[in-house]
C-alpha cells in the first residue's frame, strides 16, 4: 500500500475521532470526570492488591514492588491506547443489527477500517500521561536505566503486539458477522489481555507459556518487563514477529470468509 493510499484513511479518522472528542466535550463533561475516576480507582485497587500481596510475600512471581508495579503499570498503558483505537468492536453488532454495516460494505473505503476504527472514545487519551508517570516512575524506582536501546526495543515490541491486537479484533468483529456475537468474545478476550497485568509466572509453568508462545498476551506487559530487567535475551523478538505476521494472515481469512457467509440485514 502506497502513502497516498493510507492519506485517505488517516483524514477520516481524524475527522471522526474529532467529532467524537467535541461530542464528548458538549455534552458529557461530567461523564468525563466520572470516566477518569473510575479507571483511575480501578488503577489504584490493582496497585493495592500488588502492594498487599509483597508486602506480604516480599516478592511477586520473584519480582519486587517496583517491578511488579511497572508491569501493572505499563499494562494499563497499552490496554488503552490498543482501546483508543480499537472501539469500534464495542459498538460493532448494533452497526450489524441497524443496517448500518451494509453502507460499510458499499464505501470505497475498507470495510474492515470502517468496523474497527469509525468509533474512538477520546478520554482514553487523558489517561495516557498519567500511566506513562507511572511507567517511568516506576521503571526507575526499580533500579534499571531508562536507556535509547531499551526504548527501542519497547518500541518494537509495542508494534509487535499492535499486529496481535489488530488480529484480535479482526477475528472478533468476524465472529460478529458471522453469528452476530460480539459482547460475550470482546469480554473474553479482555479478561484474557487483563492477565498480562501480573508477572506471567504467577499462572504456573504451562498457562504461562501458553500465554507467552501461544496466544501472547504477554507482550501487553510482562515479556517487554522481562527484556528490560535482563531476564530474557531480546532475540525472543524473532519468534514473535513470524508469529504475529500469521495471526494477521489467518485473521483476514477468517474476515473474508465471514463476509461471503453475510446476509445484509434488510433483506
Amino acid at each position: 500500500m502506497k502513502l497516498k493510499d493510507v492519506r485517505p484513511y488517516w483524514l477520516v479518522w481524524r475527522r471522526l475521532t474529532l467529532l467524537q472528542f467535541e461530542t464528548q466535550i458538549a455534552n458529557a463533561r461530567g461523564a468525563a470526570v466520572l470516566f477518569i475516576f473510575g479507571k483511575l480507582f480501578r488503577l489504584f485497587t490493582a496497585f493495592l492488591f500488588v502492594y498487599v500481596v509483597v508486602d506480604r510475600a516480599h516478592a511477586l512471581a520473584g519480582y519486587n514492588l517496583s517491578e511488579a508495579i511497572f508491569i501493572l503499570a505499563l499494562f494499563n498503558l497499552l490496554s488503552t491506547i490498543t482501546q483508543l483505537f480499537f472501539r469500534g468492536v464495542y459498538v460493532f453488532r448494533r452497526k450489524v443489527v441497524d443496517g448500518a454495516f451494509d453502507f460499510y460494505l458499499l464505501n470505497p473505503l475498507s470495510e474492515l477500517f470502517y468496523s474497527l476504527f469509525s468509533y474512538t472514545d477520546p478520554m482514553d487519551l487523558l489517561l495516557v500521561l498519567p500511566y506513562s508517570g507511572i511507567v517511568i516512575w516506576a521503571w526507575n524506582n526499580a533500579g534499571y536505566q531508562i536507556t535509547p536501546v531499551n526504548l527501542l526495543i519497547l518500541l518494537i515490541i509495542i508494534s509487535i503486539m499492535g499486529l496481535f491486537v489488530f488480529a484480535f479484533h479482526v477475528v472478533i468483529i468476524s465472529i460478529g458477522v458471522k453469528y452476530l456475537e460480539v459482547d460475550n468474545t470482546i469480554m473474553l478476550y479482555r479478561d484474557l489481555e487483563k492477565m498480562a497485568s501480573l508477572p506471567i509466572e504467577v499462572y504456573g509453568k504451562y498457562l504461562s507459556a501458553f500465554l507467552t508462545y501461544i496466544i501472547p498476551f504477554g507482550l501487553m506487559a510482562p515479556v517487554p518487563a522481562r527484556i528490560i530487567f535482563g531476564f530474557q535475551t531480546p532475540l525472543i523478538l524473532l519468534y514473535f514477529l513470524p508469529l504475529a505476521a500469521l495471526f494477521v494472515y489467518l485473521s483476514l481469512k477468517f474476515w473474508h470468509r465471514a463476509l461471503m457467509s453475510y446476509s445484509s440485514a434488510s433483506s
